[in-house]
């Protein structure tokens, strides 16, 4: 077990404060730029809401890692495809990128971590030589996943406080695995910055919102949680590992599974952009933006906790089976009862 330092606890209070005391600064210059995001058809907020919050977030989180952690390569390579994937970002809040520039963006982000790390990964590489994968197809999926994830988050940034309340909790649930498994210290570090720097944007963004963190935050998160947890793991691939990571990143995996689910459903094209994602499919029940965020936290909690349960212990292969059947059941049954709610309360009109 990874011995817990109190200098861990200061990086994250230092993320927080430096979060916390720029927020309100680029809050204050997205007005005078009038970088807002504006109210629209598949939007919950009726009023104007300055953006950039996600450079507040990039601040909080880039200086103090700089500051506290032993840049290695490895960190290096997360600093370098953070600010490319932060580029991105902060020209779609402004200018309102093309998806297919978007998605370069994202890609290039995730390419730069995934090959410079290719050594890490090379028990998924082994994992899928037995079907005839070669290296370069493995290293594109993993690639591909991180970008999944990036825009997962994405999707989720809908209500007040949604994406960073979420992502807070997985990384808690990231750095109890660390500490669980021995985990590098340098990622136990990144980890609790970014929960960090989460927390102090989350000041600001908790219901009613001050500011927004627009796709700069959304991705950023996103980007953060799906490399340091395949820095973390050093499990061989396996069932446990699936599972684990399903659990861990279970919401917004869910939310964006049900997007693509609902809309082939209705013959819509998938990417078109719509108000059935599931913190709609909530609010259409009766439940206030602040109780949808709640239940929402509570729900990502729980998955998280499982998730750290599948990884941290060493369960029997056919207990891990059984729960996969029952998960898979249970997606089942969540997804059909979703789109029949959303269809009775006219979420899908």
């Amino acid at each position: 077990m990874l011995i817990f330092d109190w200098t861990l606890l200061l990086m994250m209070f230092a993320a927080f404060i430096l979060s916390i005391l720029a927020t309100p600064l680029f809050s204050k210059l997205a007005l005078k730029q009038n970088i807002v995001d504006l109210p629209g058809a598949h939007k919950t907020h009726l009023k104007s809401k300055p953006l950039l919050g996600g450079l507040a977030i990039f601040i909080g989180f880039a200086v103090t890692l700089v500051l506290f952690l032993d840049v290695d390569n490895k960190l290096l390579s997360l600093v370098i495809g953070t600010a490319v994937l932060v580029i991105t970002g902060l020209l779609d809040d402004i200018y309102n990128l093309r998806p297919v520039l978007k998605l370069l963006g994202q890609t290039l982000s995730a390419s730069i971590v995934v090959l410079w790390n290719a050594h890490l990964y090379t028990f998924m590489i082994a994992y899928f030589a037995r079907f005839y994968l070669p290296e370069y197809i493995v290293l594109a999926l993993i690639i591909g996943w991180i970008v999944l994830i990036i825009n997962a988050f994405n999707l989720i940034d809908g209500l007040d406080g949604l994406a960073a309340g979420t992502a807070v909790i997985i990384l808690a649930a990231m750095a109890v695995l660390s500490v669980m498994t021995g985990g590098n210290p340098n990622i136990l570090g990144v980890q609790l910055i970014a929960l960090g720097a989460c927390l102090g944007f989350l000041v600001y963004n908790f219901y009613p919102a001050k500011i927004f963190m627009g796709d700069t935050g959304s991705m950023l998160l996103g980007f953060i949680l799906a490399n340091t947890h395949l820095f973390t793991i050093k499990y061989p691939f396996d069932t446990a590992l699936v599972l684990g990571s399903m659990f861990i990143f279970a919401y917004p995996a869910l939310d964006i599974s049900f997007a693509i689910y609902r809309r082939l459903c209705l013959r819509c094209p998938i990417f078109q952009a719509d108000k059935g994602h599931i913190h709609h499919v909530l609010r259409s029940l009766g439940f206030s933006v602040r109780k949808t965020v709640i239940i929402l936290y509570l729900f990502n909690f729980c998955l998280s906790a499982m998730g750290v349960i599948l990884l941290g212990l060493n369960l029997q292969p056919r207990i891990l089976f059984v729960i996969g059947v029952v998960t898979a059941i249970a997606i089942g049954l969540l997804f059909r009862w979703l789109f029949m709610i959303s269809e009775r309360n006219g979420v899908n009109s």
